[in-house]
């Protein structure tokens, strides 16, 4: 075959790639993952993060502020920050250098979907530099590519390292529009921060709750509301570690090590009880169990391997790290902050120590993402390949992934590891056991208080019954039946119709016998202008009350209409002679079309009212 030259170069639209790249990123609080890991990447010891809004003539501005002590950035590397695809972090063959994650060249691009970045750099030289870009998206709409600003001074830049920082970079984005709304606007939440920080970012690192180091990297980081949890986790009975708040630069800040939450470890009665103590706990003990059942260096050949570690921990022992997860019954934490069991616990995968994304699904024979709830397992492998916007994993080599599953199966499926977590479904089963009897308690209080708020129906007998419950919708459907059922208790022959059957499956209708033939009766609690069932079919409803007036115009589920008629001045009918021809309200449907007859309403607040005389207060 004769060889052909290769004399044309592949082309790419700039503005178009970099517009997808800044959109690509599916989480808009990665602004502060690629942060972190920026100012890790390059040595910093100190990551200080402050998110604030300022007002300036009627206007609110947001800006998120992150510097640190690293080594900086040379001004003539400013391409690898605002280029695409371009790193410090590899070498001359593109190969990424050894603990560094942030290699893509991808990451500070999510930097760029805002109004303005400025960037200040310091180096252990004295050279001292900057940058600015005005809202790239913009630009790239407007013209189909971005400039930024050429290297600028000291008094050219609104940011500044503190003068003690030998060298470092700071970073500030205003007015980031991934968070104009409310939608997003919670994940600045001081609350929602820490949480995110302490587990999909490099101040989550599993690796550095167990190598032992004289120092670790530290970040300083104040969100929006910080007072909040200063006020609501500020001693050991809420919270376990007790957060940390120091002032530095006259602003107050949380003290976060890295590495990812761990409980100690509380395996026997003795030592779950003298904990529960501990915490004013009046819970059993066995929801503060927690244990570590596995934690080794794995190798797959000689140079490849990773760490796997499983922790197994208890309902309320997650909860007491974990502030943010939810719990059974009301949380004074707002909603849109918290997560579930299933969307945090399970089986990880972790690149430099920093988990990923969940991979349930590569347990063998397994129940899918989201049911390992029990488990708190992280598998942390450099051979991993991530996704350019370090969203997955699921670039690696297939090879490699299948490799690591089968080790990983291999270990779970050990007769000790086995054992240990049976040991702790049985825990998590009488936890849930527990939490179901503290349900049915709570709720037995519940109701007791509701039913001290209810209307009694007081009955000339003596006798007295209970109102049904009035909520939005209406009232209480099922009680409007018990209700029913006692009232022809206490009087069989009131209405001129016996009970037969009932259903409610779809609603509660029921059949009724006058004379010799059965006819079906709706039930409501409170009866409505809008009929879920066809009227071709229905004898009478019955009802508590009505939320209509004379007049009205019903409608079902046809479409078939009736009009309202409300008799003041009726005639009662009944079997029960001392109530039989007594006057009262009577309710009667009308209808406007040929092909359904009159249906009667039999408003039981009217019945107890006029018919029975029966007190209701």
């Amino acid at each position: 075959m004769k060889k052909v030259e290769m004399v044309k170069d592949a082309t790419v639209d700039i503005g178009y790639e970099f517009y997808q790249t800044i959109i690509d990123f599916d989480h808009p609080i990665q602004i502060f993952r690629e942060a972190f890991q920026n100012s890790i990447d390059e040595s910093a010891t100190e990551v200080y993060c402050r998110v604030f809004t300022e007002k300036t003539l009627g206007q609110e501005d947001l800006y998120i502020d992150i510097w640190d002590n690293g080594t900086g950035l040379r001004k003539e590397h400013a391409e690898c920050f605002f280029g695409l695809a371009k790193s410090t972090k590899v070498d001359k063959n593109k190969t990424p250098l050894a603990g560094k994650l942030g290699y893509k060249g991808h990451g500070t691009k999510i930097f760029f979907r805002s109004e303005r970045i400025e960037i200040y750099s310091k180096m252990t030289n004295g050279q001292v530099w900057g940058a600015v870009l005005e809202d790239a998206v913009k630009q790239i709409r407007d013209s189909g590519g971005f400039k930024y600003s050429d290297v600028l001074t000291d008094n050219e830049l609104s940011i500044s390292l503190p003068k003690d920082f030998k060298s470092g970079f700071y970073l500030r984005i205003k007015n980031p529009t991934y968070f104009k709304t409310q939608h997003t606007r919670f994940m600045l939440n001081h609350m929602y921060l820490r949480d995110y920080s302490k587990w999909f970012t490099v101040f989550g690192n599993v690796r550095h709750s167990f190598v032992k180091q004289d120092s670790k990297p530290v970040l300083f980081l104040q969100g929006l509301n910080i007072d909040y949890i200063k006020t609501s986790y500020s001693d050991f009975k809420t919270i376990d570690p007790i957060p940390e708040f120091v002032t530095h630069f006259k602003v107050e800040f949380e003290k976060i090590q890295m590495g990812h939450y761990f409980p100690d470890e509380r395996a026997t009665d003795k030592e779950m009880e003298k904990y529960a103590k501990r915490v004013g706990a009046n819970k059993s003990y066995s929801l503060y169990y927690s244990k570590l059942i596995f934690q080794d260096r794995v190798y797959l050949d000689s140079n490849l391997y990773f760490d796997f570690t499983i922790f197994v921990e208890g309902y309320e022992t997650k909860r007491r790290y974990d502030v943010l997860l939810s719990r059974k019954g009301t949380s004074p934490i707002d909603k849109s902050l918290l997560h579930t069991d299933g969307e945090r616990y399970g089986l990880w995968a972790c690149k430099g120590g920093v988990p990923i994304e969940k991979v349930d699904d590569w347990i063998f024979g397994g129940t899918g993402v989201g049911t390992y709830t029990y488990m708190h397992a992280f598998i942390d492998c450099n051979a991993f390949e991530l996704t350019g916007t370090r969203g997955s994993i699921r670039n690696s080599d297939l090879e490699i992934q299948e490799k690591v599953k089968d080790k990983i199966n291999g270990i779970l499926s050990d007769k000790k590891i086995q054992n240990d977590l049976a040991e702790r479904q049985e825990w998590q089963q009488q936890e849930r056991t527990l939490r179901s009897i503290g349900e049915d308690e709570q709720e037995l209080k519940k109701r007791f208080r509701e039913s001290q708020g209810k209307r009694i129906i007081q009955l000339p007998s003596g006798h007295s019954l209970t109102e049904p419950t009035k909520g939005k919708s209406g009232y209480s459907e099922s009680e409007t039946l018990i209700l029913l059922i006692q009232l022809m208790t206490h009087y069989p022959n009131l209405f001129p119709f016996k009970l037969l059957d009932y259903n409610t499956t779809k609603g509660i209708d029921f059949i009724v016998q006058k004379s010799v033939n059965p006819f079906y009766v709706e039930l409501k609690g409170t009866l409505q202008n809008k009929i879920n069932h066809s009227f071709r079919h229905i004898y009478k409803f019955v009802c508590y009350d009505v939320d209509l007036k004379d007049g009205d115009i019903l409608s079902d589920i046809e479409d078939l209409k009736v009009g309202l008629k409300i008799n003041r001045d009726d005639k009662f009918q009944s079997l029960d002679d001392n109530f039989k021809e007594k006057k009262f309200t009577s309710y009667q449907l009308q209808p406007i079309s040929s092909v359904i007859q009159s249906m009667e309403i039999v408003v039981l607040k009217k019945i107890l009212e006029e018919i029975v005389e029966a007190k209701i207060s």
